[in-house]
């Protein structure tokens, strides 16, 4: 669907909402407006941060387990992992 299709259809849809619901949608409209950035282009000009290449690097930020919980959290995880596909 191209952008003209897709506008198109928009317009079909709000044209059917009652008040409340287009009052919804002009709020939704809002909140993504006010998040987009007014201009992606100058993120991608940025250089890209320079960081160690292997996970030794990471040590740094690591800490040791704070609590008595871990194994509750191992559990967690292990019970809502879902089995990888390659």
């Amino acid at each position: 669907m191209n952008t003209v299709q897709l506008r198109q259809k928009i317009e079909s849809q709000l044209n059917q909402l009652s008040p409340e619901r287009l009052a919804l949608v002009s709020d939704f409209l809002d909140s993504i407006e006010s998040t987009e950035p007014t201009d992606s282009s100058s993120l991608r000009k940025l250089p890209p941060i320079k960081r160690g290449k292997t996970a030794k690097d990471l040590l740094k930020y690591a800490g040791t387990w704070q609590g008595d919980d871990l194994e509750d959290c191992l559990n967690i995880v292990h019970k809502t992992r879902s089995e990888t596909q390659f």
